[in-house]
């Protein structure tokens, strides 16, 4: 009867308790009046996992802090037994657990767990003095009080879950009407009857209305008389379909100005099907329905401006289908507009290069007409006669209110390949004549300096010469207007032949102008002369790497770096020579370089860094 009492005032005290030290004492005292014991504690796993003391009877501030996380279970582990220990002194427990234990007059001691849900979050402990050998109800007893305290444990878990989800629900609905108070949108709602219920702030000042005077707002008089019917049709059928819906519209402001308004709008119906209102957003719209009407009027524009262009102009759709021609393109290939529109692109393309070149890509991206096998930059078009005509062709994509156009200007340069033609003959001529004249200048060298002791400069100066003709013949191919720093660098290293597989070159496609490549020519020339004098290219296992890259902007620069490895170990001249005072003065005159040329003892490292001037271009 005693132990029936205890349970029921245990399950009473916990039921009104207040507060979670309420209903600890509460099972405390169920313990020692059940239990027959002085002494008890409840712990329970803090959120690190670890057993925490939060109630206690009868034990020392020393013995709790010793003993405060030494648990027979883990957080969360379920099907947990209760351990009940006759004598402590009997058990495998470490031997510092048992001294404290014993310290604190404790001998027969029981591990009760707390579960919630099937998982321990705690236990509940009693002590006694003696050895104390647990009687079948006394387990009983105190498996029937653990049961208590974890269904309270449960329910508070449950109380404060709930609390916490309510108030995070309260936080996000404050949230989000914040946020679609002051959202660069008109929000808006109405209820089943479509009278509004809430107006954002943006919609509030388009129709002028003060948030006390929404309920009796009226926004149908608003639309405009014309666009009345189609929005009403298309919202019934967004309720009879009870789906969402965008439509656009006018709408009167509070200025009296009719604006073009896109809404989206979903229908809200309960649980059981009933309509309860409208939530919808209003995007202003009127701007971009000017453009298109504007785009519209410019097509019409454009296409008297393709009539009246000075060459062929041939418009395709996305399918590659020709569009629009104009009288140019008549005359050019020959075929009369209704001929050509409608027709795919390829009727302009000769036969023998449909099946070798792509003909045309879908939008835009590729050539409209066909590329020759092995022609270049020259492309031809198919004419109705069967004769082919050189043309050049300028792409264009275009956005219309049909989708993506290519618009391709077609003009006829036959003359101009002519002119081209006589224009390479002539400067074949000059590169020959210009040949034989560094031709004799060498001669003339060569005998200056016969039968003298300068014959290592002799061998410097053909070299030079050497560098000049190479890098003349890389400006030649573009008729003097740049060259390609890849190239500079490659032919320079090329000239020494047998050293080509030992140089390892990378940077992107710079293009310098006459006087900036014939500097680094002969830069290039005097350290590759200097490699295999005295550098790595001296010896069978020295490498060389340049390297080079464009960084900065606006202001662009070129850094190249000359790199030598592996060579006879390196120490700084006593004295500066003609190819170091030509490296730094020449690239310091030519390019506005700063260089600096580090006689390091695993080889020389040259960094060249210029700013990339007016004339040069970088891709």
């Amino acid at each position: 009867m005693d132990e029936l009492s205890a349970l029921y005032v245990l399950t009473d005290r916990l039921y009104r308790a207040k507060s979670s030290h309420e209903a600890f004492e509460a099972g405390l005292d169920a313990i020692r009046d059940g239990l027959g014991c002085q002494r008890a504690s409840m712990l329970l796993f803090d959120e690190a996992g670890v057993m925490r003391f939060v109630a206690w009877r009868g034990l020392s501030e020393r013995y709790r802090k010793a003993l405060e996380g030494h648990s027979p279970w883990v957080a969360g582990e379920r099907n947990a037994d209760a351990i009940f220990v006759r004598d402590i002194s009997e058990t495998e427990e470490p031997a510092v657990v048992k001294e404290m234990i014993a310290s604190e007059g404790i001998v027969g001691l029981a591990f009760i767990p707390l579960t919630v849900q099937g998982e321990v979050v705690g236990k509940f402990m009693t002590y006694h003095q003696r050895s104390h050998s647990f009687a079948s109800h006394e387990i009983d007893l105190a498996t029937a009080i653990a049961r208590q305290i974890g269904f309270y444990l449960e329910r508070t878990r449950l109380e404060q879950a709930r609390k916490a989800a309510e108030e995070d629900l309260r936080a996000s609905e404050q949230q989000f009407r914040l946020m679609s108070e002051h959202a660069p949108v008109m929000i808006w709602t109405c209820d089943a009857s479509g009278k509004c219920t809430n107006l954002n702030i943006m919609l509030r000042d388009f129709w002028g209305v003060e948030t006390k005077d929404i309920p009796k707002f009226n926004w149908h008089p608003t639309i405009h008389p014309d666009d009345a019917a189609d929005i009403g049709a298309r919202m019934a059928q967004a309720l009879a379909t009870q789906s969402a819906v965008s439509v656009q519209g006018r709408y009167r402001n509070c200025k009296g100005e009719y604006r073009v308004l896109l809404t989206t709008a979903r229908p809200h119906f309960s649980a059981s099907g009933i309509f309860r209102g409208l939530i919808g957003v209003n995007v202003d719209v009127t701007e971009r329905d000017h453009a298109e009407m504007a785009m519209r009027h410019s097509e019409e524009r454009f296409r008297s401006a393709v009539e009246a262009a000075p060459s062929g102009m041939v418009m395709t759709g996305e399918d590659g289908r020709i569009v629009l021609v104009n009288r140019h393109a008549e005359a050019l290939f020959g075929y009369d507009r209704d001929e050509m529109v409608g027709q795919g692109i390829e009727m302009l393309v000769p036969d023998r290069y449909r099946s070798s070149h792509p003909v045309f890509r879908r939008g835009y991206g590729d050539f409209p007409l066909a590329r020759p096998m092995g022609a270049g930059r020259d492309l031809y078009a198919r004419r109705k006669d069967g004769t082919e005509v050189p043309v050049e062709i300028g792409l264009s994509p275009i956005k219309t209110s049909e989708g993506m156009m290519t618009l391709a200007s077609v003009e006829d340069i036959s003359e101009r390949r002519r002119s081209e033609a006589h224009r390479e003959l002539l400067m074949a001529e000059l590169n020959h004549r210009v040949k034989n004249t560094l031709a004799v200048v060498q001669s003339i060298a060569h005998q200056t300096f016969r039968g003298t002791k300068a014959a290592d400069a002799h061998a410097a100066f053909e070299g030079r010469l050497m560098a000049l003709s190479a890098a003349h013949n890389i400006l030649t191919q573009t008729s003097w207007e740049h060259a390609s720093l890849d190239q500079i660098v490659s032919d320079s290293l090329q000239i020494k032949g047998a050293f080509s597989n030992r140089f390892s070159t990378a940077g992107p496609a710079i293009f310098l102008r006459p006087n900036q490549a014939l500097s680094l020519a002969l830069a290039f020339h005097e350290l590759l002369t200097n490699a295999i004098k005295h550098g790595a290219l001296s010896n069978e296992a020295g490498r060389i790497s340049v390297e080079w890259l464009c960084t900065g902007k606006p202001k662009p620069r070129l850094k190249l770096v000359w790199s030598e490895l592996g060579g006879p170990t390196v120490s700084a001249p006593t004295k500066r020579g003609f190819g170091s005072r030509l490296i730094e003065r020449g690239l310091a005159a030519d390019l506005e370089a700063e260089v600096a040329m580090v006689f390091q003892p695993q080889g020389l490292v040259c960094r060249i860094d210029a700013p990339i001037l007016e004339g040069v271009i970088a891709q």
